[in-house]
């Protein structure tokens, strides 16, 4: 039963990098960029951005983020099922009623490769904030490599201990401490010890 379960989630996780890949993609070409642009300025090398619109090759979320700030989308666009329009300066104005997002009615999104549960509070990224709940599994997080972009990030840590490096400083959260910090600054995230741990964030802009 368990080599079952180890299967599906192995074609789940090739279902996810394929279609990732093809949402990269298409933004790239959208743009005109070639895979050199993106590599150089993402600081990755050509052929791992081919190899990830292949859908030969996972990232890690730091990793998907840089691609995203060449591309100047959120990298829910390249996760959720019914994406953004990928265009440049794509927005619509804040709707003037209250937006309400029921438990059960959550975007839930989970990268390839990735324990990692994370649930879009807000109602789509059509926002001027991202709000999202992550449970991470023990040693993971958001990139173990450094990222940068622009905007400025909340976070508050809901259960167990979380580590937030910022600027080469590492900060240790425990449950209910919080960080705040401009997203321009070096940064990575990971869980620590042995229990899931739950974090809530605010970005601005979406991310």
């Amino acid at each position: 039963m368990s080599a079952n379960r180890s299967g599906v989630s192995g074609d789940q996780d090739g279902r996810r990098r394929l279609e990732l890949g093809r949402r990269l993609r298409a933004a790239r070409t959208e743009r005109r960029f070639s895979l050199q642009y993106i590599g150089e300025r993402a600081g990755l090398s050509r052929s791992f951005i081919s190899q990830l619109e292949l859908g030969q090759s996972a990232a890690s979320l730091g990793t998907l983020k840089r691609i995203c700030a060449v591309l100047d989308i959120p990298v829910w666009a390249l996760l959720d099922d019914d994406p953004l329009p990928v265009q440049p300066g794509n927005s619509k104005p804040v709707p003037g009623e209250a937006a309400i997002v029921r438990r059960d009615q959550r975007k839930v999104r989970r990268y390839p490769g990735s324990t990692t549960d994370i649930s879009l509070l807000t109602p789509d990224l059509n926002r001027r904030i991202e709000v999202t709940l992550s449970v991470l599994q023990p040693g993971e997080g958001y990139g173990h490599e450094t990222y940068t972009h622009r905007g400025e990030e909340f976070g508050l840590v809901l259960a167990g201990t979380y580590e937030v490096t910022v600027d080469d400083v590492p900060y240790v959260l425990e449950e209910g401490d919080s960080i705040y910090f401009s997203s321009r600054l070096p940064h990575r995230t990971r869980a620590l010890g042995d229990r899931p741990v739950t974090t809530f964030w605010v970005v601005t802009p979406p991310s």
